[in-house]
């Protein structure tokens, strides 16, 4: 067994130690953009700590960014038929994606990103706002 496993451990290895020497490059290439760019402050303003400058983190692109939601959004409505509502299509994709349905949190974000996705596909003609029973709205497809 240990003659089946050990190239495999060896090559694993061989891989992680070729990631790290590229992730260390990166890292010294960061930290001399940082170094060019501090002396480029200081040219301007010699007095100015760069040193309190905080780091300020990116959010990382979801796929929701990128149209997905609103495409979801729409096929669920166009496979519907009918009006429905904001929660309903968001528990139908919280179903798709086989997320955890019991999750409040999630459940309560997939809404509002349901929301935003309707508001926008509303502005572009391709849904409306219809009532239904109960103080909740519907949403069909604009014909």
């Amino acid at each position: 067994m240990a003659d089946q496993v050990m190239p495999a451990l060896v090559k694993r290895r061989a891989e992680l130690m070729a990631e790290l020497e590229k992730a260390q490059g990166h890292v010294q290439q960061l930290h001399a953009d940082l170094a060019s760019l501090d002396a480029v402050i200081r040219q301007f303003d010699p007095d100015y700590p760069v040193g309190n400058i905080r780091p300020r983190y990116r959010r990382a692109a979801s796929a929701a960014e990128f149209g997905s939601m609103s495409r979801t959004v729409l096929d669920i409505l166009r496979r519907d038929g009918g009006a429905l509502s904001t929660r309903d299509i968001a528990d139908q994709i919280i179903a798709e994606r086989a997320l955890n349905a019991g999750d409040k949190g999630l459940r309560s974000n997939m809404v509002k990103r349901v929301n935003m996705a309707l508001r926008y596909q509303r502005t572009n003609g391709m849904v409306r706002e219809v009532a239904m029973a109960g103080a909740e709205a519907a949403w069909e497809i604009a014909t």
